[in-house]
């Protein structure tokens, strides 16, 4: 049986992975937010939003993660997505 200081080491990378993965998706999402606003498309696409909740609440249950949890979290990355969307377009207007 793991030790705390083992468990706690576990989380720790696991945090890391998350990090590296946020970061990942946050440039992705940039450059998403940048052709949005070139092509003078909108910040929010509530059609992309229904797709991916359905995805991530397929992935959750796949991974035995609780689906309100993932959608909680998913949430939030895309409500600061979509802010940074808004950010992008008054910034260059």
């Amino acid at each position: 049986m793991a030790d705390l200081a083992e468990l706690r080491a576990n989380i720790d990378d696991i945090d890391r992975q998350l990090v590296s993965l946020l970061a990942r998706r946050f440039q992705c999402t940039e450059e998403v937010g940048k052709y949005k606003e070139r092509q003078g498309l909108p910040a929010q696409d509530a059609v992309r939003e229904a797709q991916q909740f359905q995805k991530i609440e397929a992935y959750a249950r796949q991974h035995g993660l609780n689906t309100d949890y993932a959608e909680a979290i998913f949430r939030h990355i895309m409500d600061l997505v979509i802010a940074r969307h808004i950010e992008l377009r008054a910034v260059n207007k």
